[in-house]
């Protein structure tokens, strides 16, 4: 019989929230090696009933994968008000205070610490009907990880904790949030002090665990995001953007992903960009794609900067299934990737860039971990900083590359940034993971 990974993940498809191409590519990557993979996920009505959902996803799973949705009456997704409590319609804020008390009772995580209960059952019921060779969770929220420790206390299952962020630092800053308890610290040290392994998704939030956790170090693993291809692709080359002339004529500039008021960094982006375009070809744009914040509907300071700069050729024209994401790489002669700035800070986007084979001009701190990816590519102009001149430098250098790329350096960025195909690198983890599972059993 085949090995049997439960994969806890809060937002799973038709979810379009962050972390949910991760999830699905885990659970696709173990199906493909032969396992068999249950998947514990949050309500899908919950997604669909707020449209962070993206039903084109689906088609994204592998049928095999049987998908159990586990309810959780959710703060902010529970909006149907005829399902509330009488408590909760009628006394709002006692009903804050309690359901807070009890997700501590339950698991340091507030809103999220009464999935905890519901978890457990579940995956017991699943270890029961078929027995779990391997439990992983990917977070946040950190509430995931419940089904592996119970399995592993329960059963002796062993379990993976995959961060997609960092639980006790900010990658914004390396700082501890505001509010961090001794409750979560040494929830997070029981839990790294019996992990079989721990993913990350860059080197910055390995390196600041590890030296955390010293005793752990040598399960820590950096397992990195990576592109999606699109469907029925013939290779890694698929989301390439073919070469054509540009030498004359106007650019276009492109930016695909969410766009959150305050974290992207859109006046930074204006004001270069206001400066770099009277340099550039009459008629240069930038276009905008993507979702606005979390659900879509951007907040009035949002749509009041996206209109006053729409005068400068910075126009933005709504989100992008992933089915025709490829389609929307093609209208771009050169990418914009604007993030927010930090030391752990990573992005899934900056592979699919890498894919596109496009000059790419970042908007984000010197620090912010993109080299790792970027570093070794000749079509990646990062400003020296946020000031307005180094962003437009970069603009402008990535505009002259534009006018003077041949057929034969689309080609070989192509080709490099293949490498960063989500199948490929979650490949190898897996790979990885029965290596330490055989050597575990011969133990």
């Amino acid at each position: 019989m085949s090995r049997h990974l439960l994969l806890t993940a809060w937002a799973f498809p038709p979810a379009r929230t962050s972390g949910v191409y991760r999830a699905a590519g885990i659970a696709n990557a173990f199906v493909r090696a032969g396992w068999h993979v249950t998947v514990l996920t949050g309500p899908a009505a919950l997604f669909r009933a707020n449209e962070v959902s993206d039903e084109t996803l689906l088609e994204t799973i592998d049928p095999r994968i049987d998908i159990i949705e586990v309810p959780l009456e959710h703060h902010e997704l529970s909006t149907d008000i005829t399902e509330w409590s009488r408590t909760r319609a009628r006394q709002p804020e006692f009903w804050t205070r309690r359901r807070l008390r009890r997700d501590q009772r339950e698991f340091p995580e507030a809103w999220y610490g009464s999935w905890a209960p519901p978890l457990r059952r579940t995956a017991e019921a699943v270890h029961s009907a078929r027995p779990v060779d391997l439990a992983l969770g990917t977070a946040a929220p950190y509430v995931d990880f419940v089904p592996g420790e119970h399995l592993h206390a329960k059963h002796g299952v062993p379990y993976i904790l995959d961060y997609r962020d960092a639980w006790t630092f900010l990658t914004f800053t390396g700082k501890p949030p505001a509010g961090l308890t001794d409750a979560v610290r040494r929830r997070e040290r029981g839990l790294m002090r019996s992990a079989f392994q721990v993913w990350f998704v860059n080197d910055p939030i390995r390196v600041w665990h590890a030296g955390e956790y010293p005793g752990s170090a040598s399960v820590m693993r950096t397992v990195r995001n990576g592109f999606d291809l699109p469907a029925h692709a013939s290779g890694p080359e698929a989301l390439g953007v073919p070469h054509r002339d540009c030498s004359s004529g106007p650019l276009t500039f492109g930016y695909i992903g969410t766009i959150n008021f305050g974290a992207f960094p859109l006046d930074e982006v204006v004001e270069a960009w206001r400066t770099a375009r009277l340099l550039m070809p009459p008629g240069t744009r930038l276009v905008l794609r993507g979702h606005l914040g979390r659900t879509g509907v951007g907040s009035p300071q949002l749509m009041a900067a996206l209109a006053e700069a729409e005068p400068l050729g910075i126009v933005y024209e709504g989100p992008v299934k992933r089915s025709r994401l490829a389609e929307a790489y093609q209208q771009f002669d050169a990418l914009l990737l604007a993030l927010p700035s930090g030391p752990g800070v990573t992005s899934g986007k900056v592979y699919e860039y890498a894919a596109t084979g496009l000059p790419i001009v970042s908007v984000h701190t010197p620090e912010t971990p993109v080299g790792e990816v970027l570093d070794d590519t000749d079509h990646w102009h990062a400003p020296r900083s946020l000031d307005t001149a180094d962003i437009a430098d970069a603009l402008l250098a990535a505009a002259r590359q534009v006018q003077s790329t041949t057929v034969e350096d689309r080609r070989r960025t192509i080709s490099s940034g293949g490498r960063w195909e989500r199948t490929r690198i979650l490949a190898a983890a897996v790979a990885d993971v029965e290596a330490a599972l055989d050597a575990r059993s011969r133990a």
